[in-house]
């Protein structure tokens, strides 16, 4: 028996066979109740498309953050390679790095570091060659039988003895050298991180 009191208005044709009008019938109550279902499923579309829109802003912050972790380590990594071969004048670094991203990769094996590539002094361009201490001065150091102590900082002087900051005026001796035995300890780098300002100040 058909309960035709639930089902929504629907045109049936007069000569209709008593199938063909339960088929109708049938086919509009299941056309309503998956319209039921869509009106349903709606608010659950607009909650997984705004989580979505969530995700790729945190993806997005994820991916710069990323970025810049990565750039503030290649960073350092450049900074360590250029004092680690005796360069200490601030302004090759870029010198250093444009010269360095010039070199091609080889057919075969891959791209020396930046390391390894100021250590072939002699393959170098003339304008980072420069900048490079003398030879002598920067294999001294290693070829003492023991490793150099670190070297202390000297006291900086007072710039103003009755100015109640205490400032004091970077000190006027840090020679290559100095900078290299620095460089050749963990103290001694450590020493270099906490004093770079003024080490750098006092080499222009």
């Amino acid at each position: 028996m058909n309960d035709t009191t639930t089902t929504p208005e629907i045109d049936i044709p007069e000569d209709a066979t008593p199938k063909a009008r339960d088929r109708i019938v049938a086919l509009a109550a299941e056309k309503a109740q998956l319209r039921s279902q869509l009106d349903s499923l709606t608010p659950q579309v607009a909650a997984a498309a705004t989580l979505r829109g969530e995700l790729d802003t945190l993806r997005a912050q994820h991916d710069a953050a990323r970025a810049e972790w990565q750039a503030a380590q290649t960073g350092w990594t450049t900074e360590r390679a250029i004092l680690s071969a005796g360069i200490v004048d601030p302004e090759a670094a870029d010198i250093v790095a444009h010269a360095y991203s010039r070199v091609a990769v080889p057919a075969e094996g891959a791209k020396p570091s930046l390391a390894e590539w100021l250590a072939n002094r002699e393959a170098l361009p003339k304008g980072v060659r420069a900048y490079l201490p003398d030879a002598g001065a920067v294999a001294a150091p290693a070829a003492t039988s023991q490793a150099p102590a670190p070297t202390a900082l000297p006291p900086t002087p007072a710039v103003n003895a009755g100015a109640s900051s205490g400032t004091a005026a970077p000190a006027k001796t840090f020679s290559p050298e100095a900078i290299q035995q620095m460089l050749g300890t963990p103290q001694g780098r450590a020493a270099y991180a906490a004093n770079r300002t003024a080490i750098l100040a006092s080499l222009k």
